[in-house]
């Protein structure tokens, strides 16, 4: 009886340690500022494109197409209209 009480007091004290570990670093975290680019459509671009140009070769190109067609409210990427703005939030990237 002992023994799984003390394994339970183990568990539960691991539990505590690990949500306090977690809730430190979640808040302490350091924010990554965002750089953000407007890019004017032209006739003949496409989405992959042009977020292509701002892009690290550390992003995920879908992830961050994605968040362009969130960002911009776009339902039909395949249906960009020149002289739409785009406005593209990226961590860090190349000059357009």
């Amino acid at each position: 009886m002992r023994k799984l009480r003390l394994k339970r007091l183990l568990v539960v004290g691991v539990l505590v340690v690990s949500g306090a570990v977690a809730t430190y670093s979640w808040t302490h975290a350091e924010e990554t500022e965002l750089i953000e680019y407007h890019k004017t459509i032209e006739q003949g671009d496409t989405l992959w494109g042009i977020v292509a140009k701002v892009a690290t070769d550390k992003e995920d190109m879908s992830k961050l197409t994605w968040q362009v067609m969130h960002d911009n409210k776009i339902t039909d990427p395949g249906n960009l209209q020149p002289g739409t703005e785009l406005v593209i939030r990226v961590k860090a990237a190349r000059e357009l």
